[in-house]
């Protein structure tokens, strides 16, 4: 229970047995229908007071003549100690990147990925990764600023609603979506998106769904920015990442948001990392028509 009105009622009860302390309570005008069962839940706190029932017995109490303060307590209801978890909605999201982004000088990890790389493996490791992104005509400060610029977009306007017509294609045949690599090795994907609609993408960003990292999951950004494209183009994304640890078959998945963090249109993209060293079975795919099937050029 989040509340003391049962042990307030036991209190009060005393050495009274359950069944002359109801009486008690019905000789003075309690209403509820109360048995010995239910008392007794209630005071073990393996059921709670219905609706309007502690008052009712609180009323009661002191028209039999219990001092009101001591019956005071059996009215008000503890509160939790641990406040409830948040909505997510686009707003937190746009709060908690937002705060996080805003501190980026102070944040190693954020303005020194690679320092922070080659601690957590090795140096080598470290320039592997920066040879790696560079190859691919990667610019680490670049996609720094626009994330940055990109949030404070997202906190000055909207908010960001939807646009019929918006619509979202992969170039498969020219992108890398899957990779095989060894446990912790790190990787890069290329992807090439479509915009297939009739909506130009202005500040948009890919945001990753789920946790950004666990043991079965590789580690890739949670949010990247996407090139703006008008109707008909073709843009480039890199995503960097490092392999899960567990020999296994991994999806990561975006979707595209505006700079709240709110979603504009809908479908994702899956990623794939593959760490098996061994042959398997194929996995099956998602039946046709499930809500999650991926989204088709």
């Amino acid at each position: 229970m989040t509340d003391n009105r049962a042990e307030v009622l036991r209190t009060l009860r005393g050495t009274t047995s359950l069944k002359k302390f109801i009486d008690r309570l019905v000789e003075y005008g309690l209403t509820e229908k109360l048995t010995r069962q239910r008392l007794s839940k209630i005071e073990k706190g393996t059921a709670v007071f219905p609706p309007g029932l502690a008052a009712e017995i609180a009323e009661t109490l002191i028209r039999s003549g219990v001092p009101p303060q001591q019956v005071e307590p059996l009215r008000v209801v503890r509160q939790p100690l641990i406040e409830p978890v948040p909505a997510r909605t686009a707003a937190m999201r746009w709060k908690q990147w937002s705060r996080m982004v805003a501190r980026v000088p102070n944040r190693r990890w954020w303005e020194q990925p690679l320092t922070v790389l080659s601690r957590m493996t090795s140096s080598e490791y470290a320039g592997a990764y920066r040879q790696l992104f560079e190859r691919y005509g990667g610019d680490s400060e670049e996609v720094l600023h626009l994330l940055r610029r990109r949030l404070e977009i997202g906190g000055e306007g909207g908010p960001f609603h939807p646009v019929e017509g918006d619509a979202v294609g992969i170039r498969r045949a020219a992108s890398t979506l899957r990779v095989c690599a060894d446990r912790t090795d790190l990787f890069l994907l290329e992807v090439k998106l479509r915009n297939t609609g009739t909506v130009p993408w202005r500040d948009r960003l890919l945001f990753r769904l789920g946790t950004p990292v666990s043991a079965s999951l590789p580690l890739t950004p949670a949010i990247l920015p996407v090139p703006d494209t008008d109707p008909g183009g073709v843009c480039e994304l890199i995503v960097p990442g490092r392999a899960q640890w567990f020999q296994n078959l991994a999806v990561v998945s975006y979707v595209m948001v505006f700079p709240d963090l709110s979603s504009c249109l809908p479908g994702r993209l899956p990623l794939w990392v593959d760490t098996r060293t061994e042959v398997y079975e194929s996995t099956f795919d998602l039946p046709p028509g499930f809500p999650a099937a991926e989204i088709a050029d």
